[in-house]
């Protein structure tokens, strides 16, 4: 993912481990990241190596709030 691509994203409130998703942190930071579930939590993976891995628990899920907004379907870039 490049910056400039267009993501196609399908509205959802659910995703698999593994999907890329749109995510929203704390009400008003959205991202696009890999999501990854796990029994005490999930993992927001980054595509961009030079940046760690967010990992939210239950608890955290629900108090900031983490909300799946979509999944990405698509991703169109330029050559």
């Amino acid at each position: 993912m490049e910056n400039g691509d267009i993501v196609i994203v399908k509205k959802q409130e659910t995703a698999d481990s593994g999907d890329v998703v749109i995510a929203m942190v704390n009400g008003k930071d959205a991202t696009c990241k890999r999501l990854r579930r796990y029994r005490d939590g999930i993992e927001l993976v980054p595509f961009n190596p030079s940046y760690d891995p967010i990992f939210f628990t239950k608890e955290e899920i629900e108090t900031k709030p983490v909300r799946i907004l979509g999944k990405v379907v698509e991703l169109r870039g330029k050559f």
